[in-house]
């Protein structure tokens, strides 16, 4: 197949400093044999840039529809982006208080809630809430187990 592909095509190698570009030139009709049209294909899917559909050009009434959508999405966008801003300084002020609070309650707990450690921590090791139901899913064989009396 490799002889093939020499027969059928010169291969041209454009370098640049930054990349190496390979690009396959058709000597013959693609259409002679069912191994040709295979290459070609082959060739389309590696080395062609997909196709993209035109733009489209609008005037008067749809052009002003348009953007006005368009900023309608923007004001909105800036808006989500506002208020995760103030949800975030909401966080970060609650957890100064906190951090102040445990500072005046008891300065061990406090040392130790600034300190790295290499363990988890109980933050850390809960689990991430996920949207996705648990693969396992429900056990409905389980029984709470029988207190010891």
């Amino acid at each position: 197949m490799l002889s093939a592909l020499r027969v059928q095509s010169n291969v041209l190698r454009r370098v640049t400093p930054s990349t190496t570009q390979v690009r396959f030139i058709s000597n013959s009709d693609s259409s002679t044999s069912h191994g040709d049209q295979r290459l070609e294909v082959i060739r389309r899917v590696l080395f062609e840039s997909p196709a993209r559909a035109s733009i489209i050009e609008l005037e008067g009434e749809a052009l002003e529809k348009h953007e006005t959508i368009e900023r309608a999405w923007k004001l909105h966008k800036m808006r989500e982006r506002e208020q995760r801003q103030r949800t975030l300084e909401r966080q970060f002020r609650a957890m100064s208080l906190a951090m102040t609070e445990l500072e005046k309650t008891s300065d061990r707990l406090f040392k130790g809630a600034l300190v790295k450690s290499r363990h988890t921590t109980y933050p850390k090791q809960a689990k991430i809430p996920s949207e996705t139901p648990s693969p396992h899913g429900w056990d409905y064989a389980y029984k709470a187990p029988e207190p010891i009396v």
